[in-house]
């Protein structure tokens, strides 16, 4: 649990939250564009999500993006998630960004199975060194917009 004792704490603190607000708010801008942009058939949904978990290495604050769709005929959802997060511990944060798939039919160039299509994990940073490399992950995730075509989905 965050202990906020002092003004440095409170500065630590404000940093995390306001970069993963602003992280949140481009990845969305991201993904509701790419939604926007492609057809995912029918009862497709994205949801992004801000999720705090605790972890035994220490609390966790992620933003993540998932898109929903069914393949034709299949009455199983599929998944494109672009996410990316830092936990704090006592070694120092940990940070990854990632991009994955997880198809239940074989759907443009992928095969049914999950697929990494990103991801980096940077251990032991400070803070601030934390959250600047996870703008960079972030700012790489937002220039997979090809990702849709190549899962073979049209354009509007």
């Amino acid at each position: 649990m965050l202990n906020v004792t002092g003004i440095e704490d409170a500065e630590s603190a404000a940093l995390l939250l306001t970069t993963m607000h602003r992280l949140h708010k481009q990845l969305d801008d991201f993904t509701t564009r790419l939604y926007i942009s492609y057809d995912f058939g029918e009862d497709s949904g994205l949801v992004p999500s801000l999720l705090i978990e605790k972890h035994a290495a220490g609390p966790e604050l992620r933003t993540h993006h998932c898109f929903g769709f069914f393949a034709e005929g299949d009455s199983d959802v599929s998944e494109l998630r672009f996410s990316a997060g830092v936990t704090i511990t006592s070694a120092g944060c940990i940070i990854e960004a990632m991009a994955d798939v997880v198809l239940e039919r074989p759907r443009g160039d992928f095969d049914a199975d999950a697929h990494t299509l990103y991801h980096e994990r940077v251990d032991q940073l400070s803070l601030t060194d934390a959250l600047s490399h996870l703008e960079e992950q972030v700012t790489a995730l937002c220039t997979m917009s090809d990702v849709p075509n190549r899962l073979g989905f049209d354009t509007h």
